[in-house]
């Protein structure tokens, strides 16, 4: 199981990642995720009763939620890896 943000300060995960986050497109997030060291790639997926916001920590996970057999709505960030610290050591 991978690492997910969840704000417990009242805040939730759309309105951390808008404060906190910079959203790109699929492209842009595949091309350059791991190419500078002090921000992260986030993924929102959009389940429908609720959305999770993964941690892409390493190239696996982020094909696993960047893969265009899953049709869910998809929303891409960086994060600075100092944001995440609460979720992803």
């Amino acid at each position: 199981m991978g690492y997910y943000v969840n704000p417990q300060d009242g805040r939730t995960k759309e309105e951390f990642l808008a404060e906190r986050g910079r959203e790109v497109t699929r492209d842009v997030i595949l091309r350059d995720a791991f190419k500078d060291k002090s921000h992260t790639p986030v993924v929102m997926v959009d389940n429908g009763f609720f959305t999770a916001a993964a941690i892409a920590f390493d190239a696996r996970e982020l094909k696993a939620f960047t893969d265009l057999d899953d049709v869910r709505p998809h929303r891409y960030f960086f994060v600075p890896r100092e944001e995440l610290r609460e979720w992803y050591p």
